[in-house]
């Protein structure tokens, strides 16, 4: 036992340090992105932003159709070389998108990193069939700090590297990156992986008895409507601050916008996994989807660029503790023979929901400018509060 305990640990570990250098490598390309694509094609704001829904839109959506297939894969094949498709892919792509010269050409490559991306379910599947039950919430907690800590450090870092050395150079920092997680992974991951016997492994048939349960379609529904709303201001925020003063760098401030919510969210989700021995899981996921309801509105009322980053940096405050529960409860709903279904599920959901939200967020901003996006996206975190708890709370889920 002490073997099994010492193995699910270390892997852990290495795949919190992966997970942080990847996604801070992903968070790059976000405070910049929308400018990268008016600089494409000679865009004004509205159509910058309309167009950065668009290739975010896309990218989530395509990520949608592919990763109940991965899931299934995860399960028949094992978890680990999910991980390694997932960086090593999205490796190639991001070094394509530096040298694209129009915006279709990069719409394509963002659909194709949809396609092929997923990092974070992937490793999810990989620590979750591993790791002791009593151990999810805390294991889960640890993602999340990984997520949401290259979440803080990326932008700043691709916003400043994207002022100074341009926007192509850091698509190539990017690639670099997500290359060097792929090989910490292949070479340092050991993964225990019994593969099913033949008839038993997961397929489309079980792939959709799973999603159509009770006890997995409200969270399926809730982690889809949880997606839509941060999306929705990533197209927006470079511009809102162009917007608000053209003469700040706008790509450098957006990344510190989206950087200090990232930190904040890292914050949540350490003191969020604590909680977790001691409150229900679905309790946290009510409070943190109506805190932070409230604390999307702020940014409305902002008229000037420091007040909005210290807005938008108050959002990430239970960000945390909304994707640990989250998370948490789609490990714990299944077996441990699921878990690669399960999350390539969870993460149909979220990407629905990531690629609805850049195309709702960029399509209201061109038709109603930029401050009233925070007060929809508000509203929806609200909206799915009450989904939870009408759907969710009272259904017992083994932690043990």
């Amino acid at each position: 036992m002490g073997m099994v305990s010492e193995s699910w640990r270390k892997n852990l570990y290495l795949i919190f340090v992966t997970e942080f250098v990847v996604i801070m490598a992903f968070s790059f390309v976000n405070p910049f992105l929308p400018l990268f694509i008016q600089e494409l094609g000679d865009f004004n704001n509205k159509q910058a932003a309309f167009w950065a829904g668009i290739a975010l839109g896309g990218g989530g959506l395509a990520m949608f159709l592919s990763s109940p297939v991965w899931g299934i894969i995860a399960d028949r094949w094992g978890r680990k070389p999910m991980v390694l498709r997932a960086m090593f892919g999205a490796s190639v792509i991001l070094a394509l998108m530096g040298i694209v010269s129009n915006v279709y050409a990069f719409i394509a490559l963002r659909c194709a990193q949809g396609l092929l991306a997923g990092t974070v379910a992937a490793a999810s599947a990989l620590v979750a069939a591993d790791t002791p039950r009593n151990k999810i919430p805390f294991a889960m907690g640890l993602i999340m700090l990984a997520v949401f800590g290259g979440s803080s450090f990326g932008p700043f870092l691709g916003g400043f590297l994207a002022d100074k050395v341009g926007y192509e150079a850091t698509f190539f920092i990017t690639s670099a990156l997500l290359f060097s997680g792929g090989l910490i992974v292949l070479f340092f991951i050991k993964e225990r992986f019994d593969r099913p016997t033949p008839g038993q492994g997961a397929s489309l048939g079980s792939l959709w008895h799973l999603a159509m349960s009770r006890k997995m379609l409200p969270l399926l529904m809730a982690i889809c409507a949880l997606n839509i709303g941060p999306p929705m201001i990533s197209p927006i925020t470079p511009l809102f601050i162009k917007e608000l003063d053209p003469r700040v760098a706008a790509a450098t401030a957006s990344g510190i916008a989206l950087g200090l919510m990232g930190l904040v969210s890292a914050i949540s989700s350490v003191v969020a996994s604590r909680l977790g021995k001691r409150i229900s899981l679905k309790k946290i996921m009510v409070f943190s989807c109506l805190g932070t309801g409230l604390l999307y509105l702020p940014p409305m009322w902002a008229t000037t660029v420091t007040q909005l980053l210290i807005f938008i940096a108050l959002m990430g405050l239970l960000n945390g503790g909304l994707m640990m529960s989250a998370n948490s409860l789609v490990s714990l709903s299944v077996s441990q023979s699921q878990q690669g279904i399960a999350y390539g599920l969870s993460t149909s959901a979220q990407a629905l929901g990531g690629g609805l939200g850049p195309l709702i967020g960029g399509s209201l901003a061109s038709l109603l400018g930029f401050k009233p996006i925070f007060g929809v996206a508000g509203g929806l975190f609200i909206l799915v509060a009450v989904l939870i708890i009408k759907l969710l709370v009272g259904k017992p889920v083994e932690t043990s």
